[in-house]
């Protein structure tokens, strides 16, 4: 491997690793305020590439990034940033703005915003803002095939004006965003008309607001109206969402009837953009992101009134002036035109936590152990709280775990409080009255117990933790086969031992236990798992693919039979691969950075990051 590969490829991994320990990083650009700045190549690793002013950015059917700036039109293929179309230089040298159709850099633009792909075609759409101007650019096909830019509606008019009619014979004003359906036909965010427009069968006509008219009002089209409309994205085929930016509003246009409704009335400060992703709304509003769940809007990510340049967690993330962004599907990550910055953010998608949480019993005895289980998702940090303070904390649990043991020393009702948080965001689910505690005596024990674990790999502690009814004082703990210890100082007669498995299989546990009155027991049989790998939850599945970087192939260590692989390319093409048992065979795969998607036999997925040498 020569050293400029070999660079590519450290850098490709280096921003992997970086990427999976924070939300925001920077994809694309390397970071200047101002303008003007330039690259003489054509062809630039994505972190050395110099935008002025990036303003729209969006991807095609091979997950490729086209972005636009101030007189360029680029791909973001793999580890580089190419050039496709505008004048390769100065962009405020004379002739380096225009409109110049043609192929690669013979083509020129003056401020080209908004991009939408066909998927069909592949083909880009460009609303070319300043020229007020639609262009298409034809499909990437590789780096020697130059891209050919052509026009397809409009006149040239550096004021802009407003015509509908057939597209030779239209004009825009400062159209700043484009959307295609999925039979091609196209919406334009018409920013200076203050409209939306819609290209179909050779023809442009206006489908909602009114004509160089701004304002505010819902209405079937030209009774709705805007005021700097900005950004649009397509729900489906039938709903557009728009950023009305001077408004401070994000609206819906019914594409079926010309209907527009607002959805978004405050908490915005100057949406530019707008985005819908699994049910929820992100806006791109002036120095972050935002999200609206359809009844609150919060900062996603970003500062709500300061600027900066800051990657790292959503929350400490500061950006510049945002104008368009995108999500792509294919890594769950937004990608964001920050132009006062001149680079392209990254931002991962964290669904806000979902908190909620159960107990193994609610009314309970003084003393008697409570399995509090936390039932949240997308949640990475925890933290309980009961009142009042009359509890103690069982088999060391501490609050900030995800499941916890508590016992009461007092009779009474108990309120229990479950805080989850993400890097995104926190949520908070109470629950009054919750544990209702009673100090019944002269009862025999009921035998009971959880393992906090019970598919632990050989190298993990597990704890047992009595559940048990009615005050026992005495216990003995059983374990079968007789391949564990007994660890941190605990014993088959402890209420909470912790054990550790010197052996892989399966394991009965039983506990039998007594008090002043009677005795009781019980038997899990085959009870705790004892494997390579945890099987607890995907999440936690020790797997490891080796070795990793691979010449020929890739190992996965903890999975005996890999159902299905797929390997994916950086530019979004599947791989040709070949798997046997636990072994993916990279024979046919050219050197570079992949993701790999693994199914096992117990149907859980497993994904990597596998990079080829040769």
């Amino acid at each position: 491997m020569n050293s400029k590969k070999l660079q590519i490829l450290v850098l490709a991994i280096l921003f992997s690793l970086n990427a999976s320990s924070q939300n925001v990083t920077t994809y694309a650009g390397k970071q200047y305020l101002g303008s003007g700045e330039f690259n003489s190549t054509s062809s630039n690793l994505l972190l050395e590439e110099l935008f002025s002013i990036p303003m729209g950015i969006c991807a095609d059917k091979n997950n490729r990034l086209w972005v636009t700036d101030q007189h360029n039109v680029m791909i973001l293929n793999g580890p580089y940033s190419l050039i496709r179309g505008g004048f390769l230089g100065d962009p405020n040298e004379p002739g380096a703005i225009g409109i110049d159709n043609g192929t690669a850099s013979v083509s020129r633009f003056n401020m080209p915003s908004g991009l939408a792909i066909n998927k069909t075609t592949n083909d880009v759409y460009i609303v070319d803002t300043d020229n007020a101007l639609i262009r298409k650019g034809s499909q990437f096909v590789n780096t020697p095939n130059g891209t050919v830019f052509t026009t397809i509606a409009g006149n040239y008019s550096f004021v802009g004006d407003h015509k509908d009619g057939l597209v030779a014979d239209a004009y825009f004003s400062s159209p700043s965003d484009i959307a295609i359906n999925s039979s091609g036909e196209m919406y334009i965010c018409d920013f200076g008309n203050e409209v939306i427009r819609k290209i179909s069968s050779g023809k442009v006509t206006t489908i909602a607001g009114k004509p160089k008219t701004n304002g505010d009002a819902n209405g079937v089209g030209a009774n709705a109206m805007f005021y700097a409309p900005s950004g649009i994205w397509l729900e489906n085929d039938n709903s557009m969402l728009i950023a009305d930016r001077n408004n401070k509003k994000i609206k819906r246009l019914n594409l079926k009837t010309n209907e527009v409704t607002t959805v978004i009335s405050s908490g915005l400060n100057l949406p530019t953009d707008v985005v819908s992703v699994n049910g929820l709304i992100y806006i791109a509003d002036q120095y972050n992101i935002k999200v609206f769940d359809g009844t609150t809007v919060k900062i996603y990510a970003g500062q709500d009134a300061e600027t900066g340049y800051k990657d790292g967690l959503a929350k400490d993330a500061f950006f510049g002036y945002l104008s368009l962004f995108t999500y792509r599907s294919a890594d769950s990550a937004f990608f964001i035109c920050d132009t006062k910055n001149n680079v392209i953010r990254r931002l991962t998608l964290q669904t806000p936590p979902v908190v909620d949480f159960s107990a193994n019993k609610t009314s309970v005895n003084v003393g008697q152990t409570v399995s509090l289980v936390s039932n949240c998702k997308y949640t990475q940090a925890y933290s309980w709280s009961i009142t009042p303070n009359m509890y103690s904390l069982q088999a060391n649990s501490k609050l900030t775990d995800k499941n916890i043991f508590v016992s009461f020393s007092a009779t009474g009702s108990y309120t229990v409080s479950l805080e989850g948080s993400n890097s995104s965001d926190k949520s908070l689910t109470t629950k009054n009255s919750y544990i209702n505690v009673s100090n019944i005596s002269n009862l025999k024990p009921i035998a009971n117990f959880v393992a906090d674990i019970t598919n632990p790999t050989p190298t993990q502690t597990i704890r047992l933790v009595d559940l048990s009814e009615n005050t026992p004082t005495a216990w003995n703990w059983t374990i079968s086969p007789a391949t564990f210890s007994y660890v941190n100082s605990t014993s088959n007669s402890s209420r909470n031992p912790e054990v550790k498995f010197s052996a892989l299989g399966l394991y009965s546990v039983s506990l039998s236990l007594s008090n002043s009155v009677g005795t009781d027991q019980i038997t899990k049989t085959n009870y705790i798992t004892v494997a390579l790998a945890s099987t607890e939850n995907s999440l936690c599945k020790q797997v490891f693919f080796y070795p990793n970087p691979s010449r020929s192939q890739v190992k996965v260590m903890g999975i005996d039979n890999i159902v299905n692989a797929e390997l994916w390319g950086m530019d979004g093409k599947k791989q040709k691969i070949c798997i046997d048992k636990n072994v993916i065979d990279l024979s046919f795969v050219l050197p570079g950075v992949y993701y790999a998607n693994v199914l096992d036999n117990l149907s859980k997925m497993y994904k990597a990051m596998i990079v080829v040498i040769h």
